[in-house]
């Protein structure tokens, strides 16, 4: 953390909620006096990827249209496509780069002013960290849920035909079942017969 503190006047932590999708991150950019929340989510495992950001952006109803969104698609090099939200919500293909690779996982962050003021109270660094992690969960995280597969459904009933009346039954041969065998002929029978 000093090194990063150092180098790049980034402070970095999260924050695990019980029964949220994902540990809720936090960077402070100091330099750029910018508090940055976000969470990872994985995307459903089934659906086109355009279906994949609407099943996403369903769930962010309350969220605000300066929303950082970013989706990682399987077998790609480098960042992932990101849009603000309000340009998603219009056309979510924009969260597409390539519609023949699948969309694996979601960010979703917010970044917000830093306080630049030493100790507590409006304008204070603490309180603008804090103000940050509120508005976060509040808005977004607490109406993110995971997604799980449906259940299987049952299928439609099979309509059999009605049952055979006993009284149409029948067990004597008719000319629609066929050639009877021919009786064979013995020396026994021909002596029986008087010929």
């Amino acid at each position: 953390m000093v090194a990063s503190l150092a180098s790049a006047g980034l402070l970095n932590g999260a924050i695990r909620i019980p029964n949220t999708v994902g540990p809720l991150h936090i960077t402070t950019d100091l330099r750029a006096g910018k508090i940055t929340c976000h969470v990872d989510i994985d995307a459903p495992s089934e659906g086109r990827p355009a279906t994949r950001v609407n099943w996403l952006v369903r769930q962010l109803r309350a969220a605000p249209d300066s929303l950082r969104v970013e989706a990682f698609a399987a077998h790609s090099r480098g960042p992932g496509t990101a849009e603000l939200l309000r340009d998603v919500r219009t056309e979510p293909g924009r969260l597409v780069a390539d519609p023949k690779k699948e969309v694996l996982t979601f960010r979703v962050a917010l970044t917000t002013p830093m306080g630049t003021k030493r100790g507590r109270g409006r304008g204070a660094y603490i309180d603008s960290v804090l103000g940050a992690v509120d508005q976060f969960y509040g808005d977004v995280l607490q109406h993110l849920k995971v997604w799980s597969a449906a259940p299987p459904r049952l299928r439609e009933p099979i309509e059999l035909p009605p049952a055979t009346p006993v009284s149409l039954v029948s067990t004597a041969q008719s000319s629609q079942d066929g050639a009877e065998p021919a009786a064979t002929v013995t020396s026994d029978s021909v002596k029986d017969s008087g010929a």
